[in-house]
């Protein structure tokens, strides 16, 4: 309706409209002018180095064909990607780079990120991008008008600015929807690259995590602070929370609850504030790690101890695949498309079954074991947690 609303009133009142994705499709021309190619114009040179597969009123999809841009672009000296999307979208997309670099070793990779937080962009992508060795740099642009309903279509006219002469500049882009086997699967499509693991959804790659230089301080302490609440408490295995969510608003009501139930048996860490009064519990302050250091904290765990993850469907769905911690997932609303984010490391509580996840990774949950937290989103209660948690370990043994 917003969409029937909008392009009706624009052919009635012209206005500004919020540049959609051709705007990334710059370059030099022969005569050292700067162009911005749109559709006409390539299709006028013949050139089809991408393509637009459905109309952009209904959230358009872009592919792009390399092997024809450098057929095209004879001085293309490499490819300037531009991320506005948040920290778990990045997680998901970061197998993508390693692949295309593989396939084109002799272009250089830029990467350039948005600066603002908003619903759908976290300012620290660009702080994640600066760890990943693939990217020669990371610059960030200012602002990036987000589009209220196509989550695709951003204001990146300043991000263009940044683009260097004779790369092309590409939005990091992925089909979200129902028909879309998994996020990996459109992310290697959208960029010309085959399947990876087929239609598998229990072989897609996993994110890459990047530790490169020596850990920061940070991790140094906690790594010394947790080994001696270990230590102190007696309970080496570890169990790590993140039970809010950015990108749906949404906080885990019953986190001190569950956190107590844990602590019988487990260390408990948690990113999620509200644990720091529960002995054996620690809270990490995320003001003093950046979001690597808390990877990488894990990892570093992950070495001495056995450790395992609870989070709600947010950064840590990604995070813990890219990890290889297993998982044991809140899925506390209905998402049709929650097959495109899903990794076989997490078995997840639901009050419904999703037909296109193993059923094997569900663990379905009756109205006596949540509580409606809203029209869209319930909570499950803690004693469920913590019993299927239970349930997963003796599983493992």
């Amino acid at each position: 309706m917003y969409e029937l609303c909008r392009n009706g009133i624009a052919k009635l009142m012209p206005m500004e409209k919020t540049p959609c994705w051709h705007y990334f499709c710059a370059r030099q021309d022969d005569g050292g002018n700067k162009v911005k190619y749109s559709l006409p114009d390539l299709a006028a040179a013949n050139e089809n180095w991408f393509r637009i597969s459905r109309p952009f009123h209904i959230h358009e999809h872009i592919s792009f064909d390399f092997d024809a841009a450098i057929k095209a672009f004879p001085r293309l000296k490499g490819i300037a990607f531009i991320f506005f999307m948040g920290a778990g979208d990045y997680l998901y997309a970061t197998p993508l780079f390693p692949a295309l670099k593989k396939k084109y070793p002799g272009l250089d990779f830029i990467a350039i990120a948005g600066d603002s937080n908003d619903r759908n962009n976290s300012a620290l992508v660009a702080r994640l991008l600066s760890h990943n060795p693939l990217f020669s740099s990371v610059k960030t642009f200012p602002g990036g008008r987000r589009h209220p309903v196509i989550w695709k279509n951003y204001d990146y006219r300043a991000a263009i600015q940044l683009v260097p002469e004779n790369y092309l500049a590409v939005p990091v882009y992925y089909d979200y929807s129902v028909n879309v086997s998994h996020r990996e699967h459109t992310l290697f499509e959208t960029y010309g690259l085959s399947l990876p693991g087929g239609e598998n959804i229990e072989k897609v790659p996993c994110p890459q995590m990047y530790f490169p230089g020596e850990p920061s301080d940070s991790v140094k302490q906690y790594l010394s602070e947790i080994e001696m609440l270990c230590h102190a408490t007696g309970k080496k295995d570890i169990v790590f929370l993140q039970l809010d969510s950015r990108g749906s608003n949404y906080t885990y009501p019953y986190l001190k609850e569950l956190a107590g139930l844990l602590s019988g048996s487990f260390t408990v860490l948690s990113v999620t504030k509200g644990i720091s009064s529960i002995k054996g519990c620690l809270e990490l302050d995320i003001k003093k790690l950046e979001m690597n250091d808390t990877f990488r904290l894990l990892a570093a765990l992950k070495e001495k101890h056995s450790v395992r993850v609870i989070a709600v469907n947010s950064v840590f769905w990604a995070a813990s695949a890219g990890l290889g911690l297993p998982n044991l997932g809140l899925q506390h609303w209905h998402d049709p498309k929650l097959h495109n984010l899903w990794y076989p490391n997490i078995a997840f509580l639901t009050d419904i079954i999703y037909p296109r996840i193993p059923e094997k990774y569900q663990i379905i949950a009756a109205p006596s074991d949540w509580k409606r937290h809203n029209k869209k989103i319930i909570d499950f209660l803690p004693e469920f947690v913590f019993n299927k948690f239970q349930d997963l370990i003796l599983q493992e043994k």
